[in-house]
């Protein structure tokens, strides 16, 4: 299976990078084809300057992710909650990436034809409320799984989220936990 690795947290070290990291390492461990983008060190302007108006002066890296994605059987995801959604770079990685024509297309009879069928995804978040609130009333993994992703025809297949960091209950062994559950989601 082809797999691409979005490490969506601004800190290379952070929790959730070093999660995306080990991710990667199973994968690769079990024969998968892994492409990491890691925007801890990725420069690139994540501003959508002009909307879908206008393309930005250098498209080179939200090309090069879109082959990426292109190519790949599944897409994972890693990030912390901030404010009840992701970090603003992992968000302008997805409003210059996932663009019209490339993740989606409207006809003039007003339907949408979702282009990126086919694909899975795997979300993979770290927050400081309690996991079960952003399952039950926080809208960043519903909005994920069917407002972003599933806009496009990606099929979510694992959304999970390691609440309560950095709280008494947070120990190495509990963060160790997460990161075998999210490497053994790995099929």
């Amino acid at each position: 299976m082809r797999i691409l690795v979005i490490q969506g947290h601004p800190d290379e070290d952070s929790f959730s990078h070093s999660n995306a990291l080990n991710y990667v390492n199973h994968a690769k461990s079990l024969g998968h084809e892994v492409e990491l983008i890691d925007l801890s060190n990725t420069t690139f302007d994540p501003v959508l300057r002009y909307g879908y108006r206008q393309h930005m002066e250098d498209e080179t890296f939200p090309k090069h992710v879109q082959e990426l994605v292109k190519n790949a059987d599944h897409i994972t995801f890693f990030f912390p909650i901030w404010w009840s959604a992701e970090p603003s770079v992992l968000k302008g990685l997805f409003d210059r990436v996932f663009t019209p024509k490339f993740a989606y297309i409207y006809h003039p009879d007003g339907k949408r034809e979702k282009l990126l069928t086919g694909k899975t995804a795997s979300v993979f978040t770290t927050s400081h409320g309690p996991a079960f609130f952003y399952k039950m009333f926080g809208n960043v993994l519903f909005r994920w799984k069917y407002l972003l992703l599933g806009y496009c025809g990606i099929k979510t297949t694992h959304c999970l989220d390691l609440g309560n960091m950095e709280d008494q209950q947070d120990t190495l062994e509990r963060r160790q936990k997460y990161i075998q559950k999210c490497a053994n989601t790995i099929k």
